[in-house]
C-alpha cells in the first residue's frame, strides 16, 4: 500500500525549489550587496548599543521624536493649524485645571453637598461651552484654510486642531511659533 508515498516516482522534482527569505527591515535594492554575516551582526549590535550617559540618551531619543514628527506633522495644513490655534487663547487651555478643580469639590459631598452639585451642573456647563469653543476654532480654522490652501484636504485636522487647543501652550509638540495675538 502507498499511503503517504507518491504513486510513481518520476514526478518527484530533481532540484528542490529555492525560497528567499526576506530581512525584517523590508526588500533589498536590487544591485546591492547582501551584507555578510559579520556585517550584519555588527550593524545590529550598533543598534542595540546603548549609551550609557542620560543626557546621551535623551538626546537621542530627542532626535528620533523629532525625525518621526517632522514626517507627520511637515505639511503646510498642520503648520497653519498650529500657527492658528497657537495665536489665540482657547477655551480648552483651561479644560484641565478646570476639571481638577471640579473633582475636589466633587469629593467634598459629604461635607457640604450643595457645593458637589454646584460643581457637577457647573462640570456639564463647561463641558458644553467647550464643545462649542471646539466648534467653533474648527469652523474658523476651516474658512482660514480654505482661503490659504484652497485645494488642501481637512482629512484628519479637525482632531489635530482640537487636541492641540486643549494641551497647554508650554507642553505642545511642536513648539508653538509664534506668541498670542501676534498675526500669522
Amino acid at each position: 500500500m502507498a499511503f503517504f508515498r507518491r504513486k510513481n516516482e518520476s514526478s518527484v522534482p530533481e532540484e528542490p525549489e529555492q525560497v528567499t527569505v526576506e530581512s525584517l527591515s523590508g526588500a533589498r535594492k536590487k544591485g546591492t550587496a547582501t551584507p555578510t554575516r559579520k556585517q550584519a551582526e555588527a550593524a545590529r549590535r550598533e543598534r542595540l548599543t546603548k549609551p550609557v550617559d542620560k543626557k546621551d540618551v535623551a538626546r537621542q531619543q530627542r532626535s528620533e521624536r523629532q525625525k518621526a514628527m517632522a514626517a507627520r506633522d511637515n505639511t503646510p495644513e498642520k503648520a497653519l493649524a498650529r500657527d492658528y490655534v497657537d495665536s489665540r487663547r482657547n477655551m480648552g487651555e483651561f479644560l484641565l485645571p478646570g476639571m481638577i478643580i471640579i473633582l475636589a469639590a466633587t469629593l467634598g459631598y459629604s461635607i457640604a453637598p450643595a457645593i458637589s452639585m454646584f460643581a457637577t451642573i457647573f462640570m456639564y456647563v463647561f463641558i458644553a461651552a467647550m464643545i462649542v469653543s471646539s466648534y467653533l476654532l474648527w469652523r474658523g480654522f476651516k474658512k482660514l484654510l480654505a482661503e490659504r490652501l484652497p485645494r488642501s484636504s481637512t482629512r484628519g485636522l479637525m482632531m489635530y486642531v482640537i487636541n492641540r487647543s486643549i494641551q497647554f501652550r508650554r507642553f505642545r509638540m511642536p513648539a508653538p511659533r509664534i506668541k498670542r495675538g501676534e498675526p500669522f
